[in-house]
């Protein structure tokens, strides 16, 4: 059996360019403003800040964690979201 056989129980790396941008906190979705950040067809680095979550009042930011082509936002401004739930899709990360 090959090693990449044995990582992975379909035999094979699975691979795909589509990622999510979660929110890393609790509270409600602040977007970056449109001269900062656009969002849809923008291109997004590692590490980039894309968003802001405001946890009881604190700003919490959201970075990418990979690089490629801003799809669309999943929530609208405003909006509260939890811990985990995805904000935006990239695609070529």
């Amino acid at each position: 059996m090959l090693e990449t056989e044995m990582a992975h129980p379909l035999g094979f790396e699975p691979s795909m360019r589509e990622k999510l941008i979660v929110s890393p906190a609790d509270g409600r979705f602040v977007p970056l403003p449109p001269e900062v950040f656009t969002t849809e067809g923008e291109w997004v680095e590692a590490d980039q800040p894309v968003a802001n979550v405001l946890n009881g009042g604190t700003p919490v930011v959201v970075h990418s964690h990979c690089r490629g082509w801003m799809m669309g936002m999943l929530v609208m401004p405003g909006q509260p979201v939890r811990r985990g739930e995805a904000l935006f899709w990239v695609w070529g990360c």
